[in-house]
């Protein structure tokens, strides 16, 4: 199996490795209300709502504090076992206070990891490119950061060799020769191998 899915599952069958030391496990209780589901989290003087959850309490949940740019509580909900796979999400909740009513922000990958304050990356392969995603986690949203970078490794696009081009030129990426690519959204620039080393590690 390559190293890369191997270290994905491995860190799948143990939540707990996934987390940091900050973070601390929630207990929860099912409500019905009307014709949704209401779901109650807490741990010692905590206490969170979660109103209309399509989450069940089969979900692992955890909590830690954050700052955004106050201080909240950020809730995750892991994936059940049957949601398990190469693209399985934890979805995000934030809290205002210790006791009140957690929303939803949203979802980032399983094996994204933490870079930095309230920010996550993830590298996964989707085609023959492995992509850099990072994601920002705000009080109301999580927002995908660009510029990112791009590995290609068995496809061909159409990329600029500088910046300042106005044209690009169509170029091939392979296992033996990959190419790096800078990209913003709208424009794909070639870089110098070296910059995407951190991509070239997951796709041995």
């Amino acid at each position: 199996m390559n190293n890369r899915y191997s270290t994905f599952f491995l860190c799948l069958l143990s939540v707990c490795a996934c987390a940091s030391g900050k973070e601390a496990s929630l207990k929860c209780k099912e409500a019905d209300s009307g014709n949704a589901k209401d779901i109650s989290l807490y741990a010692n003087d905590i206490e969170f709502t979660i109103r209309n959850s399509k989450r069940t309490c089969d979900s692992d949940f955890i909590y830690e504090e954050v700052i955004l740019p106050s201080k909240k509580w950020m809730i995750t909900s892991w994936p059940t076992s049957e949601e398990l796979g190469l693209n399985a999400q934890r979805d995000l909740f934030i809290a205002p206070s210790k006791k009140s009513e957690a929303t939803y922000i949203g979802s980032i990958p399983v094996d994204a990891t933490p870079i930095g304050t309230n920010t996550y990356r993830n590298i996964a392969q989707s085609g023959g490119s492995i992509y850099e995603t990072v994601y920002q986690i705000s009080e109301s949203s999580v927002e995908t950061k660009t510029p990112s970078m791009e590995l290609v490794i068995s496809d061909s696009l159409c990329a600029y060799k500088k910046e300042n081009d106005s044209v690009c030129q169509t170029v091939t990426g392979t296992f033996d020769k990959p190419l790096c690519i800078y990209t913003d959204g709208k424009k794909k620039v070639l870089l110098e191998l070296s910059s995407c080393s951190e991509l070239i590690q997951n796709s041995n």
